[in-house]
Formats: structure tokens, C-alpha cells, sequence
């Protein structure tokens, strides 16, 4: 076979497992079209330099086409929409917008808060914090802060037990 030939179809050949991969991801088929294609471009250069140089050219052109065809249709894939994100996270939060609805609210401690623990507040187990006084359990509490998944919570004194006190 002729060397002109052979350097021709080594580089066609990684142009078309370049562009197989471009829908068939996976990597084998696109590594095996560039080892093809280094291999035709570097047979090239033995022919000659100048014809090296025209299928190393041509090669870069390709390979920007490709790129651009990779960019263009992979995130169309099934393969591609698990990989890419279908949409910003600009909505989304790290915590529960609704505990801020918590501020105020009082609850008792279901565990010792040391200074953390687990207090029930509307009927749900929330995690809380103290200011850094320790409480025992079943401590009436009130929520003083809430800064995102934070809750900060105070002993909450009852002002009708107060009153019945004196």
C-alpha cells in the first residue's frame, strides 16, 4: 500500500471514530480515532513535510468541527441530560424556608440541649441551638434566631406560672 494512501485513510478513519464518539460516548471509540489520527499524520510527515503539515491542518479543522458537534448534540443524549444540569440552582436553597415561620414560637426540649439538641416546636422535632446555656429536657423553650437550617433557641419562662408563683 502506498504511504500517501495509507497516511490518508489512517487520518479519515480517526475522523470518522471522532465523529462516531461525538454519539456514542464512551471514550474507546474516540481515543482509538486519535491514536488513528496521530498515527496518520505522523505517516504523512515521512511522506513529506508539506503533505504532513496539509493532514495536520486538515486534522485541527476536524477536530474543531467535532468539538463544536460535541458541544452541540451530547446534551441532547440520554447520556448527556443525566450528565448536564437541565437547569440553574438559582431557586434552589440549602434549608427549609419555612423554619423562619419558627421565629417566636415556643416548643419544649425533647433532649438535654447541650448546647444542641432536638426540641419539639408545633408538633415537629426541630434541631436547635443554645446561645451556649445547657437545658435539660422537657425545658420549655422559645426561638429567638433562625438564620437558614440555625435555629437558636432561650429557656422560655411562662409568664402565668410566674404570676402564680408570687
Amino acid at each position: 500500500m502506498q504511504p500517501d494512501i495509507l497516511s490518508i485513510g489512517l487520518v479519515t478513519g480517526g475522523i470518522i471514530l471522532i465523529l462516531i464518539e461525538v454519539f456514542i460516548p464512551g471514550g474507546i471509540v474516540g481515543s482509538v480515532g486519535a491514536v488513528l489520527l496521530a498515527a496518520g499524520v505522523i505517516v504523512g510527515f515521512t511522506i513529506s513535510p508539506l503533505f504532513g503539515l496539509a493532514l495536520l491542518i486538515i486534522s485541527l479543522f476536524a477536530g474543531v468541527v467535532t468539538f463544536w458537534l460535541w458541544l452541540k448534540f451530547f446534551p441532547k443524549t440520554p447520556i448527556g441530560r443525566r450528565v448536564i444540569l437541565q437547569n440553574d440552582g438559582a431557586e434552589w436553597h440549602g434549608y427549609d424556608q419555612k423554619q423562619s415561620e419558627l421565629l417566636g414560637e415556643t416548643g419544649v426540649a425533647q433532649s438535654a440541649l447541650r448546647p444542641s439538641g432536638i426540641a419539639l416546636i408545633n408538633n415537629k422535632r426541630i434541631d436547635v441551638v443554645t446561645r451556649g446555656e445547657m437545658l435539660p429536657a422537657q425545658t420549655s423553650i422559645k426561638v429567638i434566631e433562625v438564620s437558614g437550617n440555625r435555629v437558636v433557641v432561650t429557656e422560655h419562662k411562662d409568664e402565668n406560672q410566674d404570676k402564680s408563683d408570687s
